[in-house]
């Protein structure tokens, strides 16, 4: 790969992605400050790389805010071909074409010969800091850990999303949050939704696993079996949770398959207290709120699956 952008926050790449022995033309999105918010003036310095041909299909690839790839989408719209490449379904969705073989719609399978990367499950009860953990996580390991791509999935419906934490408005966060929150779990046809929406949760962890190196699942607070099937598709497990009691519970669905990483005692105040580290790590720790620092007794046993 050639880095063409340098003044800008966001790097632009191209290389190719192969599909049933055909390879297409991608464009990787790179933010070079992943840690960091970007601003929409950064469309003003982005630099596409003279090498992307626009006479060929383009995929899209990387993870990046929605008004980015709007950017890009409305200037690439004459491609030939033009998808975005979509993780949990292992696959670049179609959206626009002028080539009579694909649809808007279409989804293109993407090889993948890599042995699965690691998918941490990030558990515990509601209120205890799962969101906040694995937010903070999301935005640190890439900096100790450039090499390893990492994505957080939330295999949820509590409305919770990256945008609760980021937006600087906490009321707008709040209604925002509330407005997405749909409780499967209410529904009069729940029995039949939940075990439908956990398996295509299931084969979204499995797919991602053949994608990138590092998967981070938060599958909410309730400790039900019918969760089982997100569950097994990790390969280890943090619990963090306000309530001791709780905790069995979630070593109850997890341990059959999955390794411990961590058990955290969460608390409303600063601490950090380190209980063991065997069989695995247990620290009583806190307070988990926005921009904290993750404990790096915490994050070494993650560097180091």
């Amino acid at each position: 790969m050639i880095s063409v952008a340098t003044k800008s926050k966001v790097q632009l790449e191209v290389f190719e992605l192969e599909s049933d022995g055909c390879k297409y033309q991608t464009l990787s999105i790179n933010l070079v400050e992943p840690r960091e918010l970007i601003d929409v003036s950064e469309m003003l310095m982005l630099e596409i790389p003279p090498e992307l041909d626009l006479q060929r299909e383009i995929i899209l690839f990387g993870m990046a805010p929605n008004w980015l790839y709007n950017y890009l989408v409305s200037r690439f719209h004459n491609a030939p071909l033009l998808a975005c490449f979509n993780a949990p379904l292992k696959a670049a969705v179609v959206i626009s074409s002028n080539i009579s073989q694909f649809q808007p719609g279409d989804l293109i399978p993407v090889n993948t010969n890599k042995t699965p990367g690691v998918a941490i499950l990030i558990c515990g009860p509601p209120n205890s800091g799962k969101s906040t953990l694995s937010y903070e996580l999301r935005r640190n390991l890439p900096d100790l850990k450039p090499d390893r791509s990492i994505f957080l999935h939330r295999a949820n419906w509590d409305g919770e999303g990256n945008h609760t934490l980021e937006n600087p408005d906490s009321l707008l966060a709040s209604r925002l949050k509330n407005e997405s929150k749909h409780k499967i779990c209410d529904y009069p046809n729940a029995d039949k939704l939940m075990p439908e929406y956990f398996a295509y949760h299931a084969k979204a962890v499995k797919n991602l696993r053949k994608v990138v190196d590092l998967v981070l699942v938060d599958v909410g607070g309730q400790a039900e079996a019918v969760k089982k099937a997100v569950i097994d598709e990790c390969s280890h497990y943090i619990i963090i949770s306000k309530c001791s009691t709780a905790i069995q519970q979630w070593h109850n669905l997890c341990e059959e398959k999955l390794k411990p990483l961590a058990v955290i005692h969460s608390v409303l105040e600063e601490n950090l207290k380190v209980l063991r580290t065997q069989p695995y790590l247990e620290i009583i720790a806190g307070k988990w709120q926005k921009s904290m620092k993750i404990p790096d007794v915490l994050l070494n046993e993650i560097l180091n699956v």
